[in-house]
C-alpha cells in the first residue's frame, strides 16, 4: 500500500465500519511497522478536522472509535504484534479528540484579561441630556452639540455649546416667557449644566431633571427639580430663587447650594455652601434657615439641621466622589446613577464603611476594585449589572 490516498480511504472505512477483511488486513499490515507511520497520524488529524464542531460531540467520537478498536483489540488474537499498534493508534486518536475538545472549550472561554477588558467597557457618565422646549420639541444634548435654537413659545433663543445651555431672552414680553417652560432631563450616566434665563447656573446630576420658565416672573424665580442639582444663584432681592421637589422647597436670594431629592434616597437634603437658605418641608410646612456648612434634611414630616462637610455633598459637580464614613449601600446608589448600572445582591452587614476620594472619570471596573480593597466585598460585572457575591 504505497498511496497515501489509499491509506486515508482504508482508515476512513475502518472508522465507518465498512472495511472488508482484505482491506483490514492491508491496514493492519501497515500498523505492523516498527512505529506508527506519520501518514496514519495525518489521517487521524484529518478525521478530527472534518468534524463540523469540536465540542462535546468529540467525546462521542472518541468513545465510538475506542469501542470499535476495543471490539477488535479484545477479540481472539491471531496476530498479537499487530493489535498492539492498533491500541496505540486508538490511544493517539482519543488523545487528539480530547485535546481538540479542551482546546476549543478553552478558546471559547474568556480569559481574565478579556473579562477585565469587557468590564472596563462600562465607562463613567458624561455630559448628556435631553432638552424639551416649550413647544414640545426634544433636542439631544452632548459635549459636541453646538447650535442656537429659537424657542418661539418662550420668545427666547438658546445657545448650546461645550456641554451647557445658555439663554438669550429675545423679547421683553415677560408674560409669554413666564408661562412657557423648558425641561432639561439628564439620564442615568449623565450630567449637564444650564445657565438659566437670569444668569444663575444649575448643574444637574445623573438621573435628574429641572423644569423652569423660559423667563422668570416679576415676583419670583421658581422651578421644579427631580433628582439632584447644584445651584449658583445670581442675587436679586426682589426675585427669590425657589427650587421645589417632592418633599422640600428651598428658597434663596443669592447663594450656592445643593439639593438631593432622589426617590431611592431615604431622605431629601439641602446643603448650603454660601449665603443663606430657607428650607421648608412641603408636607409638614416646617421651615428652617441654614447657614454655610449646614444641611437641612428629612423624610415624611421631619426636617432637621446638622453640620456637614459640604464638599461631601457637592464634589460630584467637580468630578469627584468624596465619601466620609458612608455605608457601601450609600456609595453604590451613587455608582448606579453615574455608571447607569443596577446593583444586585445583599451587602453583608459586617461590611466596613467607606471613606476617601474617587474620581468620577474612571471605568467602573477600577472603581469596584478600589471598593473591594476597602470593604472586603466581592463583586462581579454582568452586562450592566453589579452582582454582589
Amino acid at each position: 500500500m504505497e498511496s497515501k490516498s489509499e491509506l486515508y480511504k482504508l482508515f476512513e472505512k475502518y472508522l465507518e465500519g465498512t472495511i472488508t477483511p482484505a482491506e483490514l488486513q492491508l491496514l493492519l499490515d501497515h500498523f505492523g511497522a516498527e512505529q506508527v507511520d506519520e501518514h496514519i497520524l495525518a489521517a487521524i488529524q484529518k478525521q478530527i478536522q472534518q468534524e463540523p464542531d469540536n465540542t462535546a460531540d468529540d467525546y462521542a467520537l472518541a468513545s465510538e472509535v475506542k469501542m470499535q478498536l476495543d471490539s477488535k483489540l479484545y477479540a481472539p488474537r491471531k496476530v498479537k504484534p499487530i493489535w498492539r499498534y492498533v491500541a496505540i493508534a486508538a490511544a493517539i486518536l482519543i488523545a487528539i479528540a480530547i485535546a481538540a475538545l479542551f482546546y476549543f472549550q478553552h478558546n471559547n472561554q474568556p480569559s481574565d484579561t478579556e473579562i477585565k477588558t469587557a468590564q472596563q467597557t462600562i465607562l463613567p457618565g458624561s455630559d448628556k441630556a435631553i432638552l424639551i422646549l416649550s413647544d414640545g420639541r426634544k433636542i439631544e444634548l452632548s459635549p459636541n452639540t453646538n447650535e442656537t435654537i429659537v424657542d418661539n413659545g418662550g420668545n427666547a433663543s438658546l445657545l448650546i455649546k461645550e456641554g451647557q445651555v445658555e439663554y438669550r431672552v429675545a423679547s421683553n414680553n415677560n408674560e409669554a416667557g413666564e408661562n412657557a417652560f423648558n425641561t432639561i432631563s439628564v439620564p442615568m450616566g449623565g450630567q449637564f449644566k444650564v445657565v438659566l434665563p437670569d444668569g444663575s447656573i444649575a448643574r444637574l446630576n445623573a438621573g435628574s431633571s429641572l423644569r423652569y420658565p423660559v423667563r422668570f416672573g416679576t415676583s419670583s424665580r421658581k422651578m421644579d427639580l427631580i433628582g439632584e442639582g447644584y445651584f449658583e444663584v445670581v442675587k436679586n432681592k426682589q426675585l427669590p430663587f425657589t427650587v421645589s421637589s417632592s418633599n422640600l422647597e428651598v428658597t434663596a436670594l443669592g447663594t450656592q447650594f445643593n439639593v438631593n431629592t432622589y426617590s431611592n434616597e431615604p431622605q431629601g437634603a439641602a446643603t448650603l455652601v454660601e449665603g443663606s437658605l430657607r428650607v421648608t418641608n412641603i408636607k409638614s410646612q416646617k421651615t428652617v434657615i441654614i447657614k454655610p456648612g449646614q444641611q437641612a434634611y428629612g423624610a415624611a414630616n421631619e426636617l432637621k439641621v446638622r453640620q456637614v462637610n459640604s464638599e461631601e455633598y457637592t464634589a460630584w459637580k467637580d468630578g469627584l466622589f468624596v465619601i466620609n464614613k458612608a455605608t457601601l449601600t450609600e456609595v453604590l446608589r451613587q455608582v448606579e446613577r453615574w455608571y447607569d448600572v443596577r446593583v444586585e445582591g445583599i451587602v453583608p452587614k459586617t461590611t466596613s464603611t467607606v471613606s476617601g476620594e474617587f474620581p468620577r472619570d474612571i471605568p467602573l471596573y477600577d472603581l469596584l476594585r478600589s471598593l473591594e480593597s476597602t470593604t472586603g466585598i466581592k463583586t462581579k460585572i454582568e452586562g450592566r449589572r453589579i452582582v454582589i457575591r
